[in-house]
């Protein structure tokens, strides 16, 4: 082993690089849906238990991945970099929606810390910096909050998590199933909430919308 062109700091980071992708959840993976795009890519979003929203293009990883099954020796598995990474929740990331709107789509996101966010999809596409510096790059555009309940003597309840989002495009609301156990439908282009669903003894895991019918459905 020649030790000359030893990389003590890529080693360290390779290292640190395995033990976080060993100890990490992916709680949502979705497809982005571009068929009106004009050179249209198939884009997944990843939503983990790190707090990060990851977007992949699938075209670069199944290259990457011819690559490596090409190579000599090949490899058990390619590790693919995404094409953009956003810290997006200061805990776990339990799901992931997109609002396919024609002129800004959006991705939405929540998660452990009771905070529905909404991300523009094209800044994230289009984003210059490296893997490196990114994280807090972006900005989302939209920051919803669950609302704390409040207790004896004004004390006030913690911020319930969101476990799972669904969105209405008909009428433009987006419904979280919380850790509460209620449900809320919130208005995206105001970013009021509208209304409350209550009437489950514990915190909601899953949440659905039927647009046909105007129903919603939520699942503890």
């Amino acid at each position: 082993l020649d030790a000359r062109e030893w990389d003590e700091a890529a080693y360290r980071r390779g290292i640190l690089r395995e033990r976080d992708l060993s100890c990490r959840t992916l709680f949502r993976a979705v497809f982005y849906d571009q068929r009106d795009e004009p050179d249209p890519d198939v884009l997944l979003a990843a939503a983990s238990s790190d707090g990060s929203l990851a977007s992949f293009s699938l075209s670069s990883c199944i290259a990457s991945s011819a690559s490596a099954h090409a190579a000599p020796q090949p490899a058990a598995a390619a590790l693919v970099d995404p094409v953009c990474i956003v810290q997006a929740h200061s805990g776990p990331v339990y799901d992931a929606k997109f609002y396919n709107d024609p002129i800004q789509p959006l991705l939405f996101s929540c998660g452990d810390d009771g905070h529905i966010r909404g991300w523009r999809w094209h800044e994230m596409q289009s984003c210059l910096l490296p893997l490196s510096l990114q994280g807090d790059h972006v900005e989302p555009i939209l920051d919803l909050v669950n609302p704390q309940h409040e207790g004896p003597w004004g004390a006030r309840s913690p911020i319930p998590e969101n476990n799972a989002i669904a969105i209405s495009k008909q009428d433009g609301s987006l419904f979280a199933a919380a850790g509460d156990a209620c449900a809320y439908c919130w208005d995206v282009e105001s970013g009021k909430c509208k209304m409350t669903f209550k009437g489950h003894t514990d915190y909601l895991h899953s949440i659905a919308v039927r647009e046909a019918n105007h129903q919603v459905s939520s699942l503890f």
